[in-house]
Parts: C-alpha cells; sequence; structure tokens
C-alpha cells in the first residue's frame, strides 16, 4: 500500500510535466477512440467527441499514423489517429469563456485559437460572427476568405480612436496568405497586369497602431479586386475616410466590408482574374455600427456597384443590413439579441453620422 502511494503521485506528477512540455495540442475534428496501442485493431481506452482538446505527448511524433495523448479526465495516455484531430500550435486550452457573454457564442470557434488570439476575437468579433470558410484572427481585423472565389466574404474588426494615432506607415509589402492552402488563395501574379487594384477591406489607414498590423492588412486574403481610378481611389476611398471621421467623433465602432455578387435575370455573373481566377464582385459592402450605447445601437449600410464612378457619393448607396443579408447569404451582429438584430438591421438610415 505505502509503495502505491508513493509511485501514484509520481506517475501524475510526471505526465503533467509530459503535457506541460508539449507545445501543441490537439482538437477532434471527428469521433475518435483512444486506444492503447497505436494500432487499429487495439483496445479502445476512451471516446473523444467532436472539439475536445486532447493534450499532445512525445513532442508530436507519430507511430502507425497516430499521434500519442493523454486521455481527458484521465491520467493515462492513449494513442488517437491523425486523420481524426487536428494540430494546433500552443498550449492547451485552460478553459471557455465565461457562460452568458456575448464572447460565449465563440466558444466553438475559439478552441483553435491561442490565448492572445482568442483576446483579439473577443474585441473583434463581440457583436456576432458571420458563418464562413478560411476564418483567420489577426490583431488588427477578423476575415473569412472564400476558397473558390479567392477573396474575403467578410472582414470585420472593431476601431477606435487610439488605434488612428499609430507610427506606423503605410508599407505596401502586398503577399500572398499563405496560411491559406495554395488554389484556395490568391496569388500577387493574379493582379499582375490585370487592370484591378488591390482592394483592402480593412484599410491601411486603420492599421497604423504598429508596423506588424499594418503588414499584416497587406495579406492578399484582405483584399479583392478593384477598379482603381473612381473606385478603390474615389468612392470606397472617400467611404473609407469617412468612417474614420465617424470614430473620431463617436468613439469605438465595428466595421464589416466585402463583396456582393449581385443577381440579374436570376443568373449570377462576374469576371475573374489570373490563373487562380479571382472573383471580381459585382458590389461591394460596408456595414458600420456603434454600439457604445447598448440601449439605442445604431448602424450605417452601404452597397456600391462595382464600376467607375465619375461622380457619385457614397450617400447614395446607404441600405439595410437585411438588404445585405438577402444579398450575401451572411448573418450579421448574430450575438445582438433577436429583436435588437430586428431593429437595427432593418432600418434603413436617413443620413450618415
Amino acid at each position: 500500500m505505502n509503495n502505491r502511494k508513493i509511485i501514484g503521485p509520481a506517475i501524475i506528477l510526471i505526465l503533467l510535466l509530459l503535457t506541460s512540455a508539449s507545445g501543441d495540442y490537439l482538437v477532434v475534428s471527428r469521433s475518435a477512440n483512444i486506444k492503447n496501442l497505436p494500432q487499429g485493431d487495439a483496445d479502445v481506452l476512451a471516446k473523444a467527441e467532436v472539439d475536445d482538446s486532447l493534450a499532445l505527448l512525445n513532442d508530436g511524433a507519430q507511430e502507425n499514423g497516430y499521434y500519442k495523448v493523454l486521455v481527458p479526465g484521465q491520467m493515462q495516455e492513449g494513442w488517437t489517429y491523425r486523420t481524426l484531430v487536428r494540430r494546433y500550435p500552443g498550449d492547451l486550452p485552460s478553459g471557455t469563456p465565461v457562460s452568458g457573454t456575448s464572447y460565449d457564442v465563440l466558444t466553438q470557434f475559439c478552441t483553435s485559437l491561442t490565448a492572445q488570439q482568442q483576446a483579439y476575437a473577443k474585441r473583434h468579433l463581440s457583436l456576432g460572427k458571420p458563418q464562413a470558410v478560411f476564418e483567420r484572427v489577426r490583431e488588427g481585423y477578423t476575415l473569412a476568405e472564400d476558397g473558390r472565389l479567392k477573396i474575403p466574404v467578410w472582414v470585420q474588426y472593431s476601431l477606435r480612436p487610439a488605434d488612428l494615432d499609430g507610427p506606423a506607415e503605410r508599407t505596401d509589402d502586398f503577399a500572398a496568405d499563405t496560411s491559406i492552402p495554395a488554389g484556395g488563395r490568391s496569388e500577387l501574379s493574379d493582379y499582375y497586369l490585370s487592370g484591378f487594384d488591390r482592394g483592402h477591406m480593412a484599410p491601411a489607414e486603420d492599421m497604423t497602431r504598429d508596423a506588424r498590423v499594418m503588414s499584416e492588412c497587406f495579406l492578399l486574403s484582405n483584399m479583392a479586386p478593384q477598379i482603381g481610378a473612381g473606385f478603390n481611389n474615389g468612392i470606397w476611398k472617400s467611404l473609407e475616410n469617412a468612417v474614420r471621421g465617424w470614430v473620431e467623433q463617436r468613439g469605438e465602432l465595428t466595421i464589416i466590408a466585402g463583396p456582393v455578387f449581385a443577381v440579374e435575370n436570376d443568373t449570377v455573373k462576374y469576371g475573374t482574374i489570373g490563373d487562380n481566377h479571382v472573383a471580381v464582385p459585382t458590389h461591394f459592402y460596408k456595414i458600420v455600427v456603434d454600439a457604445n450605447d447598448p440601449q439605442n445601437i445604431r448602424a450605417l449600410a452601404f452597397m456600391i456597384p462595382h464600376r467607375k464612378f465619375v461622380q457619385g457619393q457614397y450617400t447614395e448607396f446607404l441600405c439595410t443590413i437585411d438588404d445585405i443579408e438577402k444579398a450575401t447569404g451572411l448573418d450579421f451582429l448574430s450575438a445582438l439579441p433577436s429583436n435588437v438584430q430586428e431593429s437595427v438591421e432593418s432600418v434603413k438610415a436617413d443620413s450618415v453620422w
């Protein structure tokens, strides 16, 4: 009995050391059996369900296609097959967000994020997270890119007056987003001699807080093909400038921008550029939300045709958020109570702020 009392805690201590030494962890993508040996016919120790997090042992080394893990809720080791799990960098998540907060809707999304990324997501997505394909969280903004279109379907971020006073200068260090698989992203070559600008959804002038944030906004996953003169350097730029003015006047705002592919005669037609067939939108939308007073949330929404404007102001293209949701199939501001969401999204502003 005495020997068991001594050996038991020692085994637990060793396992804890192994766990803390591991730099990565696994998240179960499909229900997985955790087995006592790295082979298909081995005995099952436990069942791991989708989104369970598993401590990764042996520095992530594989044996027969199996990862060695710490069995959840048990102080013993087991093996799970590599195709049933996804590996993420960083320490095993210590817990989940506090229940009952708006951040609670992001719990599943945040299981794959580092603690720092979770903090960024909590800030930028406090009003809700639209559905997406390749979702990415960065300090300055969050986004979702469609791997078929090779452009973001939404880019969402909060912007505060202090964010506009940073020291970073525009870098123009455009680069492909290599976190998205080749074939599912745009490349610099797609834009070369295409006749289109690399149009920011989260503009560089909003990302001056430091050099890294500025550089990240030049990833192509934050961009879509835009006509230069008369659009990117015209009406779209004017709207971006106006948003910064509203931030200075009103305080923190949430901004969402992205493409629209309009239906005409029951058909959606759009051009593409480059070898990767990067989609050229028919319209662009921008949503600006002032939630500083939870009892009086205000919003502006714009859907602007993607063409060269010789004349015309963004104010001509005010619409409702409902209009944009209908055109894109996205669900915005999902963290708001349903009655508030319905009220905010159904109103077309009479004028800008």
